[in-house]
C-alpha cells in the first residue's frame, strides 16, 4: 500500500532522537509536544552532521597539540587572514623555532580544512523558553545519545483491510560520536572554569589565562552541552564571553539550554555592552530555538503521580510513603519532627558531624549527618556566605538533604532566596532527595518581586542604558546618597528600599542578580515541585 510504504520511509528517516522521545512518550506516560517533536528534529540534524566527513573534518580542524597556540592568536583579536599569514611565516631565528614549527602546523591545519568560510556553518543550539518545557531532558537525550548510543526495537502495528493485525519490528542501532562530548550544568561549569583560572594564575601570575583554558576545555570535549545558562555578575560575563567566543572559533560545538534568549542574558547588568559581543557571536552561531509552550510538565507530572497514588489500593504496607514537604504552622493533625526523624533514620549509620570537602581545597561543616542523610536549618544552608560549589559539594554527598525552618521566599531577604534557588538546583542535577519543613505551603513558598532603580542624578552607572522597561527615573533621594535609590517592588506593590549602605546591602551593580533571583523563582518552584514527588531521587 502507497501509505505504509511512505510510513516506512518516514520512520526510516527518524533519527536517534526522535526516535528515543517517541519511546518516552509510548512508555513513560509523557505527553506529546508537537514543539519538543520539532527540537528533536533539530538535535537529530545536529547528530547526523557529526557522522559527515565535512563535520568531522571542522571538528578536527585544529589538532589537540596546536589547540593552544591558536586560541592564544583568537584571543589577540587579529582577523583570520593576518593569523594565517602570520602562522604561516618561516622561522625567523632559532630561539622561535620550537613556536613557529607548531604555528606553521597550525596554519596548515586551519588552511587545509578551509576555515575561511567556517563562520556561515552552525556550531550548535541555544534551547531557550519557559520553565517546565522539556529543554533539559531533550538536550540530556541528545548528550547521552552522542556519549553512549541508541539501540531500539520498535514494534509497530499495522492493521490491513480485513483488520488481521501484524507486526512488523524494526531494530535501530546508532553508535556513539567519535568525538569526546561532555555535559555540565552551568554552575559547575563556571567553578571549574574559576578553579582553572586560580591554578592557572598561581604558576603563571603574570599571563592572561583563557586562552590556555579555551584549549585546555577543547581539548577535552568536542561537544559541550550547558544546562539553564545564567549570567548574574559582571566576573562572569567577562570571562564566559571570552571563553565561549573562543571555544566557537576553535570548532567546539555548543548545546546549552536557559530560561531566557540569547538578548536577555546579563539583562540590565552593570557594563553589559562589553558582554553584547557574545550575544552577537550566539546569534550568528548557534541555532536558536525557542520552546513557546507555557505548560509546566513538571508540575503535571505531579500532579498525575498524586492521582495515582490516591487511586492506588494495592501499596505494600510495609512501604511508608512518607511526605516530603511539611507546612509546620498548618499541619497540626501530624508531627512534623517525627516525620523528619523517620527520614533521617532512612540514612543509615549514626549521627554524626561531617566535614565534606569543597572545591578549591575548602570544606564545609555539617553538623547532623549519618551515611546518606544531612540535616540543615534554613539557616545554616542560607544565612551563610555558601555558594554553588558547596552546595555542588552537599548533593553529591548525601542522597537526601533535610532542611528545616523555611521561610517564604521575597525581595525582603534577597540574598538567602539567591542561596536557596542555587541550593535546589545543585539538588536536582544531582537528583537528591530534598525534604522540607516550611512556614508556608509549596504554592505560596516563593513570593515574586521587582527591582528597580530610582534616580535623578544622571549617574551612567545608575541609569543604566540596557535595563528593561522595569527600571525608571524619579526625583527621589534615599539612604545610599542624597539623589539616588535601588528599590525592590513586591507583587502587591510595596517598595523595599535596598542600598549600599542599607539594610539589605545590596548595590547597584548587583541590580542584573536581583532581577535574575526573582526571575529564577518560576525554575525553582518547578523544580520543587517535581523534587517533592515520592518517585524523586537516585
Amino acid at each position: 500500500m502507497p501509505f505504509l510504504r511512505t510510513a516506512a520511509k518516514l520512520r526510516s528517516s527518524i533519527g536517534p532522537v526522535t526516535l528515543a522521545y517517541q519511546h518516552r512518550v509510548k512508555a513513560s506516560n509523557l505527553r506529546f509536544d508537537p514543539e519538543q517533536l520539532s527540537l528533536c528534529s533539530k538535535l537529530d540534524s545536529l547528530y547526523s552532521s557529526f557522522k559527515s566527513p565535512k563535520m568531522s573534518d571542522r571538528l578536527r580542524m585544529i589538532p589537540d597539540e596546536h589547540l593552544e597556540v591558536a586560541a592564544t592568536y583568537y584571543s589577540g583579536g587579529a582577523s583570520t587572514s593576518r593569523m594565517l599569514s602570520t602562522l604561516s611565516s618561516s622561522p625567523s631565528s632559532s630561539d622561535n623555532q620550537n613556536f613557529s614549527s607548531i604555528a606553521f602546523a597550525t596554519a596548515h591545519s586551519f588552511i587545509s580544512t578551509s576555515i575561511l568560510p567556517r563562520e556561515k556553518q552552525s556550531s550548535g543550539i541555544y534551547i531557550h523558553g519557559s520553565v517546565g518545557v522539556g529543554k533539559s531532558m531533550l538536550m540530556d537525550l541528545f548528550h547521552s545519545i552522542c556519549t553512549n548510543g541508541l539501540s531500539t526495537e520498535e514494534q509497530h502495528k499495522e492493521t490491513n483491510h480485513d483488520n488481521n493485525n501484524t507486526n512488523n519490528n524494526d531494530y535501530k542501532m546508532y553508535n556513539p560520536i567519535n568525538l569526546q562530548c561532555k555535559r555540565y550544568h552551568f554552575h559547575e561549569f563556571m567553578i571549574q572554569i574559576h578553579q582553572r583560572i586560580h591554578t592557572y594564575k598561581s604558576l603563571h601570575p603574570k599571563s592572561d589565562p583563557i586562552p590556555s583554558i579555551s584549549a585546555q576545555i577543547a581539548q577535552e570535549a568536542r561537544i559541550l552541552c550547558f544546562d539553564e545558562m545564567q549570567i548574574t555578575d559582571i566576573a562572569d560575563a567577562m570571562i564566559i564571553k571570552r571563553i565561549l567566543t573562543l571555544l566557537l572559533d576553535l570548532g567546539v560545538v555548543v548545546v546549552t539550554t536557559s530560561n531566557r534568549p540569547p538578548c536577555g542574558l546579563y539583562e540590565g547588568g552593570i557594563n553589559r555592552a562589553v558582554f553584547m559581543p557574545l550575544v552577537d557571536v550566539m546569534r550568528e552561531r548557534l541555532i536558536v530555538v525557542e520552546m513557546g509552550e507555557k505548560v509546566d510538565y513538571r508540575k503535571e507530572k505531579g500532579l498525575m503521580e498524586e492521582s495515582l497514588l490516591l487511586n492506588c489500593s494495592s501499596l505494600d504496607d510495609n512501604v511508608a510513603l512518607l511526605p516530603s514537604y511539611l507546612v509546620t504552622s498548618s499541619n497540626s493533625d501530624l508531627n512534623v519532627k517525627e516525620v523528619l526523624n523517620d527520614w533521617f533514620a532512612k540514612g543509615g549509620g549514626t549521627e554524626r558531624q561531617e566535614k565534606v570537602p569543597v572545591a578549591m581545597g575548602r570544606i564545609i561543616n555539617v553538623k547532623r549527618a549519618n551515611d546518606s542523610c544531612a540535616w540543615f536549618s534554613f539557616g545554616e544552608l542560607c544565612h551563610q556566605p555558601l555558594g554553588a560549589a558547596d552546595y555542588i559539594a552537599i548533593a553529591e554527598r548525601f542522597d537526601t538533604v533535610i532542611v528545616e525552618d523555611v521561610p517564604q521566599m521575597s525581595g525582603h531577604c534577597y540574598n538567602e532566596a539567591r542561596r536557596f534557588v542555587v541550593f535546589i538546583d545543585a539538588l536536582y542535577e544531582a537528583k537528591t532527595k530534598l525534604v522540607i519543613a516550611a512556614d508556608v505551603p509549596r504554592d505560596d513558598l516563593f513570593l515574586g518581586f521587582d527591582a528597580t532603580v530610582e534616580t535623578n542624578d544622571g549617574d551612567e552607572e545608575i541609569a543604566i542604558a540596557d535595563a528593561s522597561g522595569d527600571t525608571f527615573v524619579i526625583g527621589e533621594g534615599g539612604s545610599s546618597s542624597s539623589s539616588s535609590t535601588t528599590m525592590i517592588r513586591t507583587n502587591n506593590d510595596r517598595a523595599v528600599e535596598w542600598s549600599a549602605t542599607g539594610r539589605i546591602g545590596v548595590s547597584l551593580a548587583q541590580l542584573s542578580a536581583v532581577k535574575e533571583v526573582s526571575f529564577s523563582f518560576q525554575r525553582a518552584e518547578s523544580r520543587l515541585a517535581e523534587m517533592s514527588l515520592a518517585s524523586w531521587g537516585r
